[in-house]
């Protein structure tokens, strides 16, 4: 547990344990200027995670982007912007978070910030998040943080992150923990570094294998081997910390 965002397990959401401790380490990554943008909020729950870890070394603000209108396609049926801006001020990261409350698409039109950090968690259908993809992933700076969640369950972020970044030779040092996947945005992919990423992948693929199998503690122990085995060095330490994971 991290007593820093202890009280975000709380909040209602739709992220395990160990996710909101590695958003609130992704808040803290320096290996690019910029700000931190997050397509779909929800109730905030990631938007405080990452707030608190930019705010704690005064990292700049992160640009909350999400609608908050029903989706009923993705089995959202709330209007979930009063909580969501509830939250924001009851955890006390009003002044670290500027609320976009809009699609993805209308956020995008005459943006002109760099960004070194960009999470992806809105619309989980293919043609929707290869689009979020598309439109904001040249803004990420050389150095950046590219972040994707439901990378494990979901076929669409799946499919997206297959494409555009397992493939491509400008994203390298692969981190995954539990349904989060990230990696960093580089100019020109390493022979290294392609070696170590085929390395991830084959893990992740063997991982993926066992959740659909019988065995026992497959499914735990593949998470953990996974988090363990791409704690990449881009990624802030946070020291003497004991994670406890939350079933999703």
């Amino acid at each position: 547990m991290i007593q820093e965002v202890a009280d975000v397990y709380n909040v209602a959401g739709m992220l395990t344990i160990d996710e909101v401790n590695f958003l609130y380490r992704l808040g803290q990554v320096s290996t690019g200027d910029g700000v931190i943008v997050e397509i779909g909020s929800f109730k905030g729950k990631s938007t405080i995670a990452l707030a608190r870890g930019a705010a704690k070394f005064q990292k700049g603000k992160i640009y909350a982007i999400d609608p908050h209108r029903p989706q009923l396609e993705e089995g959202y049926t709330e209007d979930t912007e009063a909580e969501f801006l509830a939250n924001i001020k009851n955890a006390g990261v009003g002044d670290h978070v500027v609320p976009l409350i809009m699609t993805s698409e209308e956020a995008n039109k005459g943006w002109h910030q760099p960004i070194r950090l960009l999470w992806i968690d809105g619309d989980h259908r293919y043609h929707a998040a290869k689009l979020d993809f598309a439109l904001w992933e040249p803004f990420v700076v050389d150095g950046g943080i590219v972040a994707m969640h439901d990378t494990i369950r979901k076929k669409g972020p799946k499919r997206v992150l297959w494409e555009d970044v397992f493939r491509s030779s400008r994203f390298q040092d692969i981190a995954i923990a539990d349904n989060i996947t990230a990696a960093r945005k580089v100019r020109a992919i390493s022979l290294p570094a392609k070696l170590s990423k085929w390395a991830t992948l084959a893990l992740r693929a063997i991982y993926i294998a066992a959740r659909k199998s019988r065995v026992p503690y497959s499914k735990p122990a593949g998470r953990w081997l996974l988090r363990r085995m791409t704690n990449q060095k881009w990624i802030p330490l946070i020291c003497l910390v004991f994670s406890v994971s939350m079933a999703r």
